[in-house]
């Protein structure tokens, strides 16, 4: 674990945040990077905020000194499950601020209980630092932006700024779990609530892109309010995407396990009534909808991986799988690029939940 001495960069508690690392060895691959950002929900409201404030996700006082990178995913040292990358230079923002690593706070105040929302300021902290460590980041040829749940979906409103933060290197942004649309309640029998996660109705978007002072695409950004509409909108792909310059790569269940009990309130433990199997099929064809334009056997420059599984973030190096590839073999061919895109870009077309290799 390293701190970070950039005062700007703070959990939500106020406690200095801080990064991993783990540095590459081999000279050919000095110049080559993955930048993990971490998942753990995110909060909009006092209680659910002020109740991370006692763990890490909200506190760095819980940090441990060290970290196993072997469940990394791409950012994996384990070179049995990622041959790829394993021997890359490794990066690993913890995530402390419950703000999608979008926030720029520098003070707290009233409006935010007290405290901070910061993870855009972090995750510069974090870059800045790199620059000066023996294998500096300014020197990469290659970044993998990585993201898992609201890692991913902070990669979406980080990735171009990387970009273009390093215009010398390939940057790419791989999310996993966080390829996100608006939620819709689900208001019917057993419904449930959404306990401490966030409001991801449209209507939610304006006042928490104002409490955490989001960073935002700024191509998207600026579309928005040309129209005079919230740049709280571009907090979700669904709405980013055709703003996003760079190259990208989605690993995404066609029925996300957390998105739907969490943020949609949809009853878990009564799933397959059919009041429930209607919504889950309605969600479903959403995310279909929300994965189109990354499909599109035109556009080299995006890849999927899209299971038709319910999960959130369970995808390994050897399940589920598509056409007999893993999400870790379909990103070796879309970023080495050594196939056609139909070894890329893939989805079950099976229906709800049929993929027999889901884990």
């Amino acid at each position: 674990m390293t701190m970070l001495s950039d005062p700007s960069a703070k959990c939500l508690d106020g406690t200095q945040a801080g990064y991993y690392a783990q540095f590459a060895s081999n000279p050919a691959d000095v110049n080559k990077w993955v930048i993990y950002l971490n998942g753990g929900g995110e909060c909009d409201s006092k209680d659910a905020c002020v109740s991370q404030t006692t763990n890490s996700l909200g506190s760095s006082k819980y940090f441990y000194p060290t970290y196993d990178a072997s469940s990394w995913f791409l950012g994996s040292d384990y070179c049995t499950n990622n041959p790829d990358f394993c021997g890359w230079n490794h990066a690993f923002d913890p995530y402390c601020t419950q703000d999608l690593h979008a926030g720029q706070r520098t003070e707290a105040n009233d409006d935010t209980w007290g405290l901070y929302f910061s993870g855009h300021h972090v995750l510069k902290a974090t870059l800045d630092a790199l620059d000066k460590s023996t294998n500096s980041l300014k020197d990469a040829t290659d970044i993998i932006l990585q993201g898992v749940s609201a890692g991913g979906i902070g990669v979406w409103m980080n990735l171009d700024y990387l970009a273009h933060r390093y215009p010398k290197a390939r940057v790419t942004g791989v999310t996993i779990a966080g390829h996100y649309f608006y939620a819709t309640y689900y208001n019917g029998t057993d419904h449930t609530n959404p306990g401490g996660m966030a409001d991801f109705r449209e209507s939610a978007f304006p006042t928490t892109y104002t409490l955490y002072d989001a960073f935002v695409d700024q191509t998207c950004k600026k579309a928005y309010e040309l129209k005079g509409e919230s740049a709280g909108a571009c907090m979700l792909s669904n709405n980013s995407f055709p703003f996003i310059e760079s190259d990208s790569f989605v690993v995404q269940a066609q029925t996300d396990q957390v998105v739907l009990t969490g943020h949609d309130c949809w009853p878990e433990n009564h799933m397959y009534v059919p009041e429930e199997q209607t919504f889950m099929n309605e969600w479903h064809n959403n995310m279909t909808v929300a994965l189109a334009p990354l499909m599109k056997s035109d556009n080299p420059r995006n890849g999927v991986f899209a299971a038709a599984c319910y999960t959130h973030t369970g995808f390994s190096s050897t399940k589920p799988l598509i056409q007999g590839l893993s999400y870790s073999q379909a990103f070796h061919n879309f970023y080495f690029n050594t196939t056609s895109p139909e070894q890329f870009k893939l989805s079950d077309d099976c229906g709800l939940m049929c993929n027999p290799t889901c884990m």
